[in-house]
This record gives structure tokens, sequence and C-alpha cells, in this order.
């Protein structure tokens, strides 16, 4: 994803623009990035503490954030395993659920809805993208491919509220085989906990 769409489109503003951020900025002193990757999207949101969780460490080294935050290694499909309930004030799942089965989406999701105090904040494609390789090229391959694709209605019934926005994803590469329209719909959902 694009880092100047970061920057303009933060979850913070997006919900804000939706009225769906009832929060002030005090309001919010924890955040567990799940599958931060590169990005830490969490660093846009005002917070005293910020964790990134990722199972691909080679991603720790090229992070850019003037935020302090700590991150550890782990398989974000057994966050409960790592995280006690109620850890956290708001769990991102920002560019994660699209890289894992459908049933290992979910059952993620239902671990980040146990750790969070306030909300869980998940942003995907609309449909399905193909992707198979590490569009960045740290060799991340495997933990970058695409495997499912996610519609509003799924995400809705699952009690989340959600916002469709337009999306021109970062003009690379993103599959071995398929040229891949750059010109998307980006789901944010929220789901109050």
């Amino acid at each position: 994803m694009p880092k100047s769409d970061w920057k303009k489109n933060t979850v913070q503003r997006i919900f804000q623009r939706a009225k769906l951020w009832p929060w002030k900025d005090k309001d919010i002193e924890s955040i567990l990035d799940v599958a931060c990757g590169l990005s830490l999207k969490s660093k846009f949101i005002p917070a005293k503490i910020r964790v990134g969780v990722d199972i691909y460490e080679e991603y720790f080294k090229h992070i850019e954030s003037d935020k302090p935050y700590v991150v550890l290694k782990h398989d974000v499909r057994k966050l409960e395993k790592i995280f006690q309930p109620k850890s956290f004030d708001l769990v991102l799942a920002l560019d994660i659920i699209e890289h894992l089965k459908k049933s290992e989406s979910i059952n993620m999701l239902k671990q980040c809805e146990k750790i969070a105090r306030k909300a869980v904040i998940i942003e995907t494609p609309l449909g399905f993208v193909p992707q198979n390789m590490d569009i960045l090229g740290y060799g991340g391959h495997s933990v970058q491919t695409h495997r499912c694709g996610w519609e509003v209605e799924e995400l809705e019934k699952m009690g989340y509220k959600v916002v469709v926005r337009d999306y021109v994803l970062s003009d690379v590469k993103r599959h071995t085989k398929i040229k891949v329209n750059p010109n998307i719909k980006m789901i944010d959902a929220i789901k109050f906990v």
C-alpha cells in the first residue's frame, strides 16, 4: 500500500469521517499492531504503547517510525498464546486477513477481539486481489501471498462497522503470472468490544 495513503488516510481519520471514532487522543493508551510488517501503521494513532507482532522478522529491520515501539516475532494465527485477554485498547489487523486462509483469518479476528479492550480495526481489499510475491523484495513471498478475499457482508455479520473507499495500489508487480489492476476498493472495518 502506498505510504502516502498511510499518512493521509490513517484509520483514525477514516473512522472519524464516518463518525465511528468515539475517542479523544488520550483515551487510547495501548495498541497491538498485528502483522505490523514494515508499516507499523499504529504510529499514526496517538498512544503511549505500541506493540507490533509479525512472523517475518526481516521486516522489523525496515520499519520507519518516529514513535517508540516494540516488535515480537510470532505467528499471528496464535496470538492467544502470547497476549492476555483485554491487554490492549486497540488491536489493529491492517493488511493481514487477506494473507491467511479464510478460516485462519476468522480465528485470528476472534483472538483479536478477546485481546482488545475497546475495538478491533481491520483493513483489507474488497474482494480478492491476486498477489503471490513479496512486493517490496525482502523475500517474504509465502507471507505476502493473498489467500482469500473479503466482502462487506461477511464482516458486518461478524459485528464490524464497515467503510468502503476507493484505493489505488502502489505501482509494483504483485503476481508472477497475472497483471493486477491497481484500482480497487478498500474495506476499513471496526468492531467495538
